[in-house]
C-alpha cells in the first residue's frame, strides 16, 4: 500500500462510545447491556450481531426471517416480525420492547429508520444514531443529498426533478439515453431504473410515483465500475473503513454487489470522508460511487447503514463490525488500520441466488465452477462455527 494512502487510513487514535457520544446515551451514562436490533432480514446482519454479542451485549434481533435457534440463536435471541408495511409492526414492536426492555434500539435499514423517526409519541428507548432533524432531511432525500454534496466539492450526476411527463421529455432530451430515474430513497437499488426508452421511462415514473416518499428525479446515466466505502463512524470521524470496487452485481447495474475487490484508491476514500465528516455521522453507513470515463468517482447515493458487502470487510480484515461493538461497549477503539487487498471475493448469498434457475439448492450448485466452488468455500465465516452454521441454514431456505 502506498505511503500516501497509509496515512490516510490511520487518523489519530480516538476513544469512541456511547458515554461521550452526542448520540442516544447522554453523557455520563452507562454503556448499553442490552440492544435491540432492527432489520428486514438481510444479510450483513447476522455479522452486527455476532459483534454485539461477543462484546458482551446481550442482543435480540427482530427481524422478517423465522428464528435460527442451532446457528444465529446461539449469539442472540431472535423474534420474527411482521413487515414494516404492516399496519401490526408498530404496535408489536412496543410489545417487544416492554418485555426485552432494551437500552438502546438499532434500525439496520431505512424504512423502519424513517418509521422511528416519525413516531408520535416516541419510543421510549432511545434510537441509535441519533440525528438532528436537518441530518433526516438529507438522508430522506437523494435531492438535498446531492445539493450538499455539490457544495463540498464532490462530482455527482447532472439531475433534474421530475413531476410529470412534459419534465420527462425534458430530461430525456437533456441527458439522454439511457437515462437513470431515482425515488428519494436508497433501499438497495429498488428506487432506481435505468431506462432506454421513451416508453420504459413512462412506465418507471409511475412505478416511482407509487414508491418513492418524495418526488422522483432524473439523473444522467454516468457509464463506469462502481465503487464503495463503508466503515463505522464517529461524529463523522473514520473509526474504521474499507474500500471495494464492485466486479459483478445482481441485478445488473442497479442491485447490490455480488462479487468485490478491496481498493485503497486515495481520491475515492478522501471523498467518502469529507461527506461523512460534514455530515458528522455517527454508526455504520457506506457511500457509493461510479468512476467515469474521466477517472472521476462520481457520487451515487449513501446508505446510513450496514451494506450487503459487509461480509467481504470483515473477511479482508477492516475489523468494522467489532469496533462498532465495541464502541457501544464503551471500550476504546484503537487507530484505523488497513485491510487485506488482492484478489476478487464474493457476497456468498448473493453470489448464489444469482446463480439460482429458481428450482432449489442442488439445480443451484450445479451451475457452479471449479472456481466458483472454491470462492464459495472462502466466503463462509468457518472460524464461528455457529455463523457458518447460520450462514448456509440461511442460504438453503432462500434457494429451496
Amino acid at each position: 500500500m502506498a505511503a500516501e494512502t497509509q496515512d490516510m487510513l490511520a487518523p489519530r487514535t480516538l476513544r469512541p462510545g456511547p458515554t461521550v457520544d452526542s448520540g442516544p446515551v447522554s453523557p455520563g451514562a452507562s454503556p448499553p447491556s442490552r440492544v435491540m436490533l432492527l432489520d428486514l432480514n438481510w444479510k450483513q446482519t447476522p455479522y452486527v450481531a455476532v459483534a454485539l454479542a461477543r462484546s458482551g451485549i446481550a442482543t435480540t434481533l427482530v427481524t422478517t426471517l423465522r428464528p435460527d435457534h442451532l446457528g444465529l440463536g446461539h449469539y442472540c435471541t431472535q423474534i420474527q416480525s411482521p413487515t414494516p408495511q404492516s399496519p401490526h409492526y408498530l404496535s408489536f414492536l412496543r410489545q417487544e420492547i416492554a418485555s426485552f426492555r432494551p437500552d438502546l434500539v438499532i434500525p439496520l435499514c431505512e424504512p423502519i429508520m424513517e418509521l422511528l423517526w416519525d413516531l408520535d409519541p416516541q419510543l421510549e428507548v432511545p434510537v441509535y444514531p441519533a440525528m438532528t432533524e436537518e441530518l433526516r432531511s438529507v438522508i430522506r432525500d437523494r435531492r438535498r443529498f446531492y445539493e450538499r454534496a455539490t457544495a463540498l466539492g464532490i462530482p455527482v450526476p447532472p439531475w433534474m426533478p421530475v413531476g410529470g411527463p412534459a419534465d420527462l421529455e425534458q430530461a430525456a432530451l437533456q441527458f439522454g439515453y439511457p437515462l437513470v430515474l431515482r425515488g428519494t430513497r436508497g433501499l438497495a437499488g429498488s428506487q432506481v431504473r435505468v431506462v432506454r426508452s421513451a416508453g420504459e421511462a413512462a412506465v418507471a415514473l409511475g412505478e416511482l410515483n407509487a414508491e418513492s416518499p418524495g418526488q422522483p428525479f432524473a439523473q444522467a446515466f454516468i457509464k463506469g465500475p462502481r465503487h464503495l466505502v463503508g466503515g463505522f463512524f464517529f461524529r463523522g470521524e473514520t473509526i474504521r473503513l474499507f474500500a471495494q470496487e464492485t466486479l459483478d452485481q445482481h441485478p445488473a447495474v442497479t442491485g447490490p454487489s455480488i462479487r468485490v475487490r478491496a481498493c485503497t484508491d486515495e481520491s475515492l476514500i478522501r471523498s467518502a470522508r469529507t461527506l461523512v465528516s460534514d455530515l458528522g455521522w455517527s454508526g455504520m453507513a457506506c457511500v457509493e460511487f461510479i468512476r467515469d470515463d474521466r477517472g472521476r468517482f462520481v457520487l451515487m447515493e449513501m446508505n446510513p447503514r450496514p451494506w450487503a458487502a459487509l461480509e467481504v470487510a470483515e473477511r479482508s480484515g477492516a475489523g468494522i463490525c467489532r469496533a462498532f461493538a465495541e464502541s457501544l461497549a464503551g471500550r476504546p477503539v484503537g487507530p484505523l488500520h488497513g485491510y487485506r487487498v488482492g484478489g476478487s471475493q464474493i457476497v456468498l448469498e448473493g453470489f448464489l441466488q444469482a446463480r439460482s434457475p429458481g428450482t432449489g439448492v442442488w439445480p443451484t450448485l450445479r451451475t457452479l465452477r471449479l472456481p466458483d466452488w472454491l470462492d464459495c468455500v472462502r466466503a463462509v465465516p468457518w472460524g464461528r462455527p455457529r455463523l457458518a452454521l447460520h450462514v448456509l441454514r440461511r442460504i438453503y431456505r432462500e434457494l429451496e
